[in-house]
């Protein structure tokens, strides 16, 4: 599910097709958030700041990303979590291709799938 590189325009054109952000609002949410993960496809929640969190958290919702965490035990025994954020590379490379190119899958109803003629209702005779 993980662990694909996303470039810039790759990420931009998801952006747009996925959520429906204009261009340059997409290239500024892209741009602020791959230079969080640079190369990586995880980081440590701890480097963002209160709104990076929020539009972390919208664009978890809308596909683009996960979140993981670890939890470790300090020497006096106490429980200490490490929350992280990944991106979802496999969503972000999906949701970049046009509209016909992505397949469906298990978020897609069925409904969705059909064409548009489908919905019109005919008279009866």
């Amino acid at each position: 599910m993980y662990g694909d590189i996303i470039e810039m325009g790759e990420f931009v054109t998801a952006l747009e097709n996925r959520i429906g952000l204009k261009s340059e609002l997409a290239k500024d949410v892209a741009r602020r958030v791959l230079n969080y993960f640079g190369y990586g496809e995880m980081i440590i929640d701890n480097l963002l700041d209160q709104e990076d969190r929020r539009l972390f958290y919208f664009l978890q919702d809308s596909g683009f990303m996960g979140t993981d965490w670890d939890e470790t035990f300090l020497l006096n025994g106490r429980g200490w979590r490490i929350f992280y954020w990944k991106l979802n590379t496999h969503n972000i490379q999906r949701y970049s291709k046009k509209n016909e190119e992505i397949e469906t899958d298990e978020t897609t109803g069925v409904y969705d799938t059909l064409p548009d003629h489908m919905w019109v209702r005919e008279e009866a005779i």
